[in-house]
């Protein structure tokens, strides 16, 4: 089977296995779009076609530090499906005007226009952002969640979300002791956060003369849900599945608040991958386990996965970019109506359009840049002599 790619754009057809474990092709086409202010219309940009330097496809998970130690930036664009469409969003939440404030709310909106004044609103989402404040302990008063600090701005990494580690080097390790840590324990939601710590952190920091005195406390939190105290939790030693995990997890009274990518390893989303054990290596093994959730490709917070985009969309950001670029904090984006296809032709002679389905959406609020990952998969390629990517750039009206 040929593939040919017919567009200016990053596309690429690979081979997937479905739940039976059959060879499957999947093709997907990466679009990328700049951000531009409109001359005369405050708080709108145009979406421009990055057709001379298009995005790349993400090949494997991108971070923006360190590796499993950071927050993913974007992940790899190679899944064989996405059952949904994940929303990303990269940047920072902008304090309104740029003043220094205490706590601000910023969000995203996406709707599909509907005639000349109604639209049918497919996310709406909002949180709260505040600046740097900690939980800080007293000899009697115990922990305590200090005021917000003024700030213009604060990133949109999972770092400032609650979640936190409790990871302490044992200092008779290797010498006097086999075990290379007092404690090791994440908060399965989102290790890299803050305003979680494992009961037993407290115990050994005080055996090490480094008590805990005061801890960066969440910067970012739910409308719904503040973050108002510690949350100190206890965690079972040794292995635990997945979905144990998952079950601890939703006990920990606070659940981590962003626009960005999940870990694929952390809870809820682990649970989706299936269970490896025995009788997955006695019969699927190198395929799929039976309970394999293809959900567990998405890669949104599951507010943030929407049904798979229309051709024309409007974006709505607040406080989610440079103050000067929106209009009291809000900027507003209409995506052209292309569409992405792919011709398949078959060895009868047939020769089939088929459109692709839009199921990233992945928004860079520093560089004002978008892309669309539009992705499909195909059935086994015995009756297919050749794929061709192509992409339909005038606009059209929505179906």
């Amino acid at each position: 089977m040929e593939f040919h790619n017919q567009t200016p754009f990053a596309a690429l057809c690979f081979s997937a296995l479905d739940p039976r474990g059959n060879e499957h092709p999947v093709v997907v086409i990466k679009v990328g779009y700049r951000l531009l202010p409109i001359a005369g219309q405050p708080g709108h940009c145009s979406a421009e076609v990055m057709a001379e330097e298009p995005a790349l496809l993400c090949a494997a998970d991108r971070y923006f530090g360190e590796q499993g130690r950071s927050s993913v930036y974007e992940e790899s664009d190679l899944a064989p499906f996405k059952p949904r469409c994940d929303v990303i969003v990269n940047g920072h939440a902008h304090a309104p005007g740029g003043e220094p404030a205490t706590s601000w709310t910023a969000g995203i909106r996406l709707s599909a226009p509907q005639g000349e004044t109604a639209c049918d609103i497919l996310l709406d989402k909002q949180l709260r952002f505040s600046g740097p404040r900690y939980f800080e302990h007293g000899l009697f008063s115990g922990w305590r969640l200090s005021a917000a600090e003024p700030a213009t701005c604060v990133p949109l990494r999972w770092e400032y979300a609650f979640g936190g580690s409790s990871v302490l080097a044992n200092p008779g390790y290797p010498g006097t002791s086999a075990e290379p840590y007092l404690l090791h324990q994440v908060c399965y939601s989102n290790p890299l956060g803050r305003g979680w710590i494992e009961k037993r952190h407290e115990k050994h920091a005080w055996s090490l003369q480094t008590p805990l005195q005061r801890l960066a406390a969440p910067q970012i939190e739910t409308l719904e849900r503040p973050v108002t105290h510690l949350h100190i939790t206890h965690h079972p030693d040794g292995d635990i599945s997945a979905a144990d995990m998952a079950q601890l997890s939703a006990t920990y009274g606070y659940c981590p608040a962003g626009f960005g990518v999940v870990g694929r390893d952390w809870a809820p989303r682990l649970a989706l991958a299936g269970t490896y054990n025995k009788a997955w290596q006695a019969k699927p093994w190198p395929g799929l386990p039976a309970d394999f959730d293809f959900a567990y490709w998405n890669a949104a917070p599951i507010d943030q996965q929407i049904d798979f985009l229309p051709a024309r969309l409007r974006i709505e950001l607040f406080n989610l970019t440079a103050p000067a670029l929106g209009h009291n904090g809000q900027l507003c984006v209409e995506l052209p109506a292309h569409r992405p296809f792919v011709l398949m032709h078959l060895r009868s002679g047939e020769v089939l359009a088929l459109p692709l389905f839009t199921d990233t959406l992945h928004i860079d609020t520093d560089a004002m840049t978008l892309s669309l990952t539009h992705r499909i998969s195909l059935p086994r390629p015995d009756d297919i002599e050749a794929l061709e990517a192509c992409f339909d750039a005038e606009p059209c009206a929505a179906d």
